[in-house]
């Protein structure tokens, strides 16, 4: 090889390891781009994950972490939260776990619970097959029979149980039944007003309004096709969501605050409005969340 051809091959060495560095460089830079769009991707769509996540709830945090560690992957099948939210509960097939605010805990074996509430002292009720059991002592210990309920809600005087036949009973701590009404048909919908004095059962596009304690009604009316309800902090006044009227010539509100004593009602605003609970003791609106109570927002 002459002294040229040296060159010339030294000149095309340099030439591709030239282009090999800048591809090596090329791919450097679409690994890093790769890199930082997933850490940007993960980034951006853990956070609302995040933010709303049962643990991090500005009120139910604390109690949602402590249940999720009583209940240690079990099933979540449905929750409940005391009247002033200092205690929270969750069920399973097998287990209810209950927390509170004050760092009490409990795993309670209660194999085929179908609902569970608390009631205006805080205790918790767990419905199970054709018992209701009521914590006591740190145990929870039977108060009756009763059909399998599709609704148990705490009340000021113990608990209001509405069945899939529409039979809606009220029972006293001790088992004793207050009160029974029949509502016209099954699939309603049941709810406790502030200080747990009023009930409501959304049926068949209206509302049905009993004394919480005895169950004696005392409105039941339709002012339009109600969605769904939820109770104001007034003890009497119910914001209703208003379903499609029933012809395109009889346009009706969206929304109507209602007086659920008198009757008397008027539109509102209407507005984005998730559905969720209010708290009987408190002005807190709590819905589902991944299996846990969460706060709401204020309809």
């Amino acid at each position: 090889m002459s002294g040229r051809e040296v060159q010339l091959a030294a000149g095309r060495k340099s030439a591709r390891q030239t282009r090999i560095a800048s591809v090596r460089a090329w791919t450097l830079t679409l690994v890093i781009a790769a890199s930082l769009g997933m850490l940007l991707y993960v980034a951006t769509t853990s956070l609302p994950y995040l933010i709303a996540s049962p643990a991090g709830d500005a009120h139910l945090g604390a109690l949602n972490d402590c249940l999720a560690r009583q209940l240690s992957g079990a099933t979540r099948l449905g929750w409940a939260v005391a009247p002033d939210a200092s205690r929270a509960a969750v069920f399973g097939p097998r287990v209810v776990a209950v927390c509170g605010e004050d760092g009490s805990h409990a795993r309670l074996e209660v194999p085929g619970a179908t609902a569970l509430t608390f009631d205006n002292e805080r205790h918790l009720w767990v419905a199970t097959g054709g018992r209701l059991l009521r914590e006591r002592d740190g145990a929870l210990q039977p108060v009756g029979d009763i059909a399998p309920p599709e609704w148990l809600i705490g009340h000021a005087g113990g608990v209001l149980a509405l069945d899939a036949t529409g039979q809606l009973v009220s029972i006293a701590p001790d088992g004793k039944v207050l009160g029974q009404a029949q509502v016209p048909g099954s699939g309603g919908r049941l709810s406790v007003g502030p200080g747990g004095v009023l009930a409501a059962v959304e049926w068949g596009g209206g509302v049905i309004i009993y004394d919480a304690r005895t169950l004696e009604l005392v409105r039941a009316e339709a002012p339009c096709t109600v969605e769904f309800l939820w109770w104001l902090d007034a003890a009497d006044q119910v914001l209703l969501a208003c379903g499609a009227p029933a012809s395109p010539d009889a346009p009706g509100p969206a929304s109507l605050r209602f007086n659920v004593r008198t009757g008397a009602h008027e539109a509102v605003p209407a507005g984005t409005r998730a559905p969720a609970r209010r708290l009987s003791g408190r002005a807190l609106y709590v819905q589902g969340c991944d299996g846990f109570p969460c706060t709401a927002s204020p309809p």
